[in-house]
């Protein structure tokens, strides 16, 4: 999944820019390079002179003397859609892509940048179909990041998806189990399924840390019981698309939402499941989409 051209060069700075925080991460092989954290300025996006000036500081810290760089998109604005087709040659795919998004999306592809990912060529049970992934997102926001990063003095390679770096941060043991990963930020959270470092399906959902600090976990009076259900959902939904041997062997906890008390225990309870607080490159569980996106080259 790639909207803008990726060159074939070492070295990339993976940028998380996150509600709390930006985090930063350059990873080459099997090894950690370097790493940043600043905190996201007040307003965000809305206060872009700000948001340069700490995106220029979390990749000070690292001491990185590249400037090639990829980052996410997420949130209301980018839309996700998992999509069972025919079976066609790639290059026949994207020659019908604006077709199908107009077929598939809830709004005009005049004035979004489209891109795709097949995920599965041969899903089970489903013979002489495929499985894609179609994402769109404001051409304005593709243009916004571009301005960002140009003015932090980076070259912006590449707009990837959350849900794809966090299957590539937490699938480099080469095990093919399958897997739930909830990554928790502080306003949005993305329930993952993954089978080893490959995206099965996932879901954002519009809750974070704001939401759960409140009270205690273990009082079901917060909204971490909603959290849990939309785990559940998403479980159900990709059965019922077809991915009915969906059998998870863990959940793996990823975010700052990671670090609240009792998270890990509750959820794991809740969930039936071995659960895990998940530290890429032994880094905390807030960096994994940063090592993700890094790991595009590897």
């Amino acid at each position: 999944m790639h909207w803008l051209s990726l060159r074939r060069q070492k070295g990339l700075l993976g940028v998380d820019l996150g509600t709390a925080r930006i985090k930063v991460a350059v990873v080459r092989g099997d090894r950690l390079l370097a790493k940043g954290a600043v905190p996201a300025p007040a307003g965000g996006w809305d206060n872009i002179t700000e948001m340069i000036a700490a995106l220029a500081e979390a990749v000070q810290q690292t001491g990185w003397r590249g400037r090639r760089a990829v980052a996410a998109v997420s949130g209301e604005r980018v839309v996700v859609r998992y999509l069972r087709l025919p079976r066609m040659p790639e290059k026949d795919l994207r020659a019908g892509l604006q077709y199908e998004a107009e077929r598939y999306l809830p709004v005009g592809t005049e004035d979004m940048v489209l891109d795709f990912a097949i995920l599965d060529r041969e899903p089970e049970g489903h013979p002489g179909q495929m499985l894609v992934l179609l994402a769109a997102t404001p051409r304005e926001q593709v243009i916004q990041y571009h301005h960002l990063f140009k003015e932090a003095g980076l070259e912006l390679e590449a707009l990837d998806l959350i849900p794809a770096a966090l299957c590539r941060a937490l699938g480099t043991t080469g095990e093919e189990k399958e897997s739930i990963i909830l990554d928790i930020g502080e306003q949005w959270s993305h329930v993952v399924l993954a089978r080893g470092s490959r995206l099965l399906f996932s879901r954002t959902v519009r809750m974070g840390c704001r939401e759960l600090r409140g009270g205690t976990l273990y009082t079901g009076l917060n909204r971490a019981v909603d959290l849990i259900q939309e785990v559940r959902r998403s479980v159900d939904f990709y059965r019922s698309q077809g991915g009915s041997g969906f059998s998870p062997a863990g959940l793996y906890l990823t975010g700052g939402g990671a670090y609240l008390e009792g998270i890990k225990d509750y959820f794991g309870l809740e969930l039936d499941l071995p659960a895990e607080i998940a530290s890429p490159f032994l880094l905390g569980p807030e960096f994994a989409v940063a090592v993700g996106l890094a790991l595009r080259e590897r």
